[in-house]
């Protein structure tokens, strides 16, 4: 289980933790792009850090319409809770997305 805030105020000095209160907004790929693009929609010349990302499956139509437009381009798939590179992909125009969790 994550831990909680008030078990953190109850260490001592000499206990160490490697896991802090949130964390995980910062860890998974989905979370980031969620609290980016929130405070881009905020802050828009401030946060125009990412390029745009969408999220399988609720973003699956936006993402398929947007390879319409750009029959040449490639794009990157990135799994949210994968680490060193395991699971991305290129995916050209003729590639099949599956519109699964995950991703």
């Amino acid at each position: 289980a994550p831990l909680q805030p008030e078990t953190l105020s109850r260490c001592t000095k000499y206990q160490r933790y490697n896991h802090f209160p949130n964390t995980w907004q910062l860890g998974r790929k989905d979370n980031v792009w969620k609290n980016i693009n929130r405070m881009k929609r905020k802050f828009t010349e401030d946060y125009d850090v990412c390029p745009q990302t969408y999220l399988l499956p609720e973003d699956y139509s936006r993402l398929m319409t947007e390879r319409e437009l750009d029959p040449k381009a490639l794009w990157i798939m990135k799994p949210v809770a994968s680490s060193c590179g395991r699971g991305i992909k290129l995916i050209a125009r003729s590639a099949k997305i599956h519109n699964k969790q995950g991703y």
